[in-house]
């Protein structure tokens, strides 16, 4: 999940950054509070088809959306359709930021499912997005 020697990148969100997401992007649904429970209000308010992230580029709209512990792992697709219109990010709370870390973009939703299933130790078989 995020390692802290990776570098942050500034959000057009309040209490957010960014890791492996250069472009500036905001996330509606991200608590403006830093709280003991601020992970489980964000994942609360994820709901099918909502937006998750926006930037001038895109929007990515959720799909599925997992807590566990300290990780909120959302899966979600783009609004406008092009090469890969899938994505997996990876959300933790850090020195008073809520962390925003991509963790891919992939062309099938079956490449998507594979990571997001991954980040919670579950196993799927190879996607064609595992050779691209």
């Amino acid at each position: 999940m995020y390692d802290e020697l990776e570098p942050l990148f500034p959000s057009l969100t309040a209490l957010a950054v960014q890791v492996r997401w250069k472009v500036p992007t905001e996330f509606p649904a991200c608590p403006d509070e830093f709280t003991d429970d601020a992970l489980l209000l964000y994942a609360s308010r994820l709901d099918f088809g909502s937006v998750f992230a926006r930037n001038q580029f895109s929007t990515g709209l959720v799909v599925d959306s997992r807590l566990r512990d300290d990780d909120l792992v959302v899966l979600t697709r783009f609004a406008r359709s092009g090469p890969k219109d899938w994505a997996v990010a990876h959300v933790s709370m850090r020195d008073g930021a809520f962390v925003h870390r991509s963790e891919a973009t992939f062309l099938t939703l079956h490449g998507a499912l594979k990571r997001f299933c991954e980040l919670f130790g579950e196993d799927v078989s190879d996607s064609i997005d595992d050779y691209c």
